[in-house]
């Protein structure tokens, strides 16, 4: 079996694979690429990843997916040549391109691979799940998910650091996590807390640098609406837009050059134009470091001493900036576009070594946190009253992971009750709240419950969190036995949804 680390990225994944030493290895693409754009376009029966389907963004823009990390855990279907995709089997099909690709360099099967795939830390629950479904849609044997800041803190050796804390920033193409890593005493080492933004990255930079060039270009063009509705030269501008963010990342202006119809014009953008529309962006970040900071402390974690960086859009000079005037630390930046998959693969090894022997000792991995509180829907029955149902959160933001049955209970409200309704909702802001709209539903079930009762009668609500953040709910009457249910998670496919989507995976010509 080989063993491999997958970067899953909103704009761009990357591949490294170890051995059992530990020794990492990036798996180039066959083309011998580093990264593989996270672009899928369709057509007819066939589909192609990568570098190929980006550059039919301007030629065929209706059968373009860009982005579709950002619909995980969302019921946000898109039809191609009759048929519905769900955000599951488009990544699926990403990852069987990474795989297929891994395998074609390593010279083995898919079967023989096994693999590490990382997800945003803030990721919640149905995001989560999404991503373990498209791993089995591409028939892809995934060991665990692992959190970005984790697998970054294993890229940079983080949990061996004996000065203080490790801040990492991980600011990526959609998402943005930041996370507090150190050692303990006592123990491990682990994450002590996350915040971040599952819509938050290097997307919404190019966006307001496309917004600046078309007001620039406003100026100079006529009638700026015929450029609007050009397929062609609108795909020009966001390429342009991409191209100069990265400029600017290491000069003070950029230029680009644009033709269309007999008219052709220059457009320059300094940074400090750049920095001013980006503003309120950096702002987002700046909040979510202060709530995370001030959330480590809180549980005892050491003042931070260092800042990881990782992803491609921390060569932002905004960026360090901000986070320069927030602390008077050293600020590490070593290959962000990889170091979630370096990480990743040094996972994947020990996983893969650990389980025909043992299980991975705590010591040997860095656990993460629960990203947002859950909490069940609770309607008032006795003293105090409550007119309005809330949520009562049992779980708290930066819980350590994994939560084995952590216990909720519930009462029936009427004798000889037989179904009970049990709804789990995960905090779905920035901060905890126990009104149902702050909220996300996560989990809704109906259960069976004990027989010829009274009112009042015990459920205990067991819920599971395992170590990559995955849900798992049981019910049991006052005296521990099982109670059965029907239930369903919100924003997941269920098994036969994902066979379904798998076979419309399968019966795709994937293009090499």
């Amino acid at each position: 079996m080989v063993a491999i680390g997958i970067d899953l990225g909103t704009t761009y994944s990357c591949v490294y694979t170890a051995d059992h030493t530990g020794r990492i290895e990036l798996v180039r693409t066959p083309d011998d690429r580093e990264l593989t754009p996270s672009v899928v376009h369709f057509s007819g029966s066939k589909v192609s990843v990568g570098f190929d389907a980006k550059e039919m963004m301007g030629e065929d823009p209706d059968n373009v997916v860009v982005g579709i990390k950002r619909s995980m855990g969302k019921d946000h279907r898109q039809e191609f040549s009759g048929v519905a995709y769900t955000p599951e089997a488009i990544s699926g099909i990403i990852l069987r391109r990474l795989a297929e690709d891994a395998a074609l360099a390593l010279g083995v099967g898919i079967s023989e691979i096994q693999a590490v795939i990382t997800v945003p830390a803030y990721f919640g629950v149905a995001e989560k799940e999404a991503t373990f479904a498209a791993a089995r849609i591409a028939g892809l044997n995934c060991l665990e998910l692992l959190a970005e800041p984790a697998a970054a803190a294993y890229a940079y050796d983080a949990a061996d650091s004996a000065v203080g804390s490790s801040l990492v920033f991980d600011l990526g193409g959609g998402t943005f996590d930041v996370a507090v890593v150190a050692a303990t005493l006592s123990g491990p080492p682990r994450i002590w807390a996350v915040d971040g933004e599952s819509a938050l990255g290097g997307l919404d930079w190019d966006q307001r640098m496309v917004e600046l060039l078309w007001n620039k270009i406003e100026a100079v063009v006529e009638d700026v609406d015929d450029c609007r509705y050009d397929d062609e030269f609108v795909a020009v501008v966001g390429a342009e837009a991409e191209r100069l963010k990265r400029e600017l990342s290491v000069r003070e202006s950029a230029s680009g050059r644009f033709r269309f119809g007999k008219a052709r014009f220059g457009i320059t953008v300094t940074k400090g134009e750049f920095d001013a529309v980006c503003r309120d962006l950096v702002l987002q970040c700046h909040a979510s470091v202060e709530r995370v900071r001030r959330a480590a402390a809180s549980l005892g974690a050491p003042p931070v001493a260092r800042i990881l960086m990782v992803g491609g859009s921390t060569r932002l000079p905004m960026i360090r900036d901000e986070l320069n005037r927030m602390f008077d630390v050293p600020i590490l930046i070593g290959d962000p576009d990889k170091v979630v998959a370096q990480g990743a693969a040094r996972l994947a090894s020990r996983l893969a070594g650990a389980s025909a022997v043992h299980a991975l000792s705590g010591a040997d991995r860095i656990n993460s946190v629960l990203p947002r509180s859950i909490g069940l829907l609770i309607y008032s029955s006795a003293h105090p009253w409550r007119e309005q149902p809330y949520v009562r959160h049992i779980l708290k933001a930066n819980t350590q992971l994994p939560v084995t049955k952590a216990v909720a209970a519930v009462s029936t409200i009427f004798d000889n009750q037989d179904k009970v309704r049990i709804r789990l909702y995960e905090q779905a802001g920035a901060v905890e709240s126990e009104d149902p709209a702050d909220n996300r539903i996560i989990f809704d079930c109906e259960v069976s419950g004990p027989k010829k009762a009274p009112a009042g009668s015990e459920i205990k609500v067991l819920i599971s969190v395992a170590v990559d953040g995955r849900l798992s709910v049981e019910m049991t009457d006052g005296r521990n036995r099982p109670l059965s249910m029907e239930a369903f998670m919100e924003g997941t496919l269920d098994d036969g949804e994902i066979v379904e989507q798998r076979q419309a995976v399968a019966g795709l010509m994937l293009s090499t």
